[in-house]
């Protein structure tokens, strides 16, 4: 008993670890100001999703950097007037592997959230339906479209817990950094190749996220240097 209490933990030098399943859901697609101002597109809210873990370090009861792997889904569609009459609709899906590296920080039961993403494209399937008739247009993954860099914001609440299991609900907002396009698909006027006339100003496409996160949280453990000046010791929760 004297020696656990000479062994007496500092909270602020405990480093604790977490894993979480974690699913999101929202307004998924991208911007782009030519098409967002062009009268003859109709440029439509499209939604998505992503799911994937999270692993956490937290540092004392404030601060924590976690990384992220989530498999998402995107889809942006417009609906274009025809040079002639009717209309065109177009449809670009693309899945990719985002991947976060995120600092957090914490507070009664809250925690803020900011950091850089990197979505790795896995597929991109461009549809363009002409009366009611749809064609796949040909792209290629590093020329047409290529992977980008994003900007992550969210912030969310604990819900409930028990022993070392947590619920948390939060928002998420992203806006890449860089073009969706890549430059041979620059040459081919995406994301509409078949409007008709072409912009000559180029405007680049820039995915955003906007969207409601759930995390299920599992406490690991936690490391922690000990208050009498003994080394780390390694502790993994207990159930309850």
């Amino acid at each position: 008993m004297i020696l656990f209490l000479g062994m007496a933990l500092t909270a602020e030098s405990q480093v604790w670890f977490e894993a979480a399943a974690k699913g999101t859901y929202g307004f998924k697609g991208f911007l782009n100001t030519n098409i967002m101002d062009d009268g003859r597109v109709n440029y439509e809210l499209p939604t998505g999703y992503a799911y994937g873990g999270r692993f956490g370090v937290n540092f004392g009861y404030y601060n924590g950097v976690s990384i992220e792997a989530l498999l998402a889904n995107n889809t942006q569609k417009f609906e274009v007037e025809g040079p002639t009459g009717g209309t065109q609709n177009y449809s670009i899906n693309w899945k990719a592997t985002d991947l976060y590296l995120l600092y957090r920080l914490y507070g009664e039961k809250t925690f803020l959230e900011l950091g850089p993403k990197l979505s790795r494209l896995s597929s991109v399937d461009q549809i363009i339906t002409t009366n009611n008739i749809d064609a796949k247009y040909p792209v290629v993954i590093g020329e047409d479209y290529r992977d980008y860099w994003s900007a992550a914001l969210g912030f969310g609440t604990y819900v409930f817990g028990v022993s070392n299991f947590s619920l948390m609900l939060g928002a998420r907002f992203e806006y890449a950094l860089q073009d969706f396009v890549g430059e041979q698909g620059k040459a081919k006027n995406l994301p509409l190749p078949t409007l008709t006339p072409a912009y000559t100003n180029y405007k680049s496409s820039s995915p955003y996220s906007i969207q409601v996160c759930m995390e299920l949280n599992f406490g690991l453990g936690y490391f922690a240097k000990a208050a009498c000046g003994r080394r780390g010791f390694f502790f993994k929760y207990d159930s309850y």
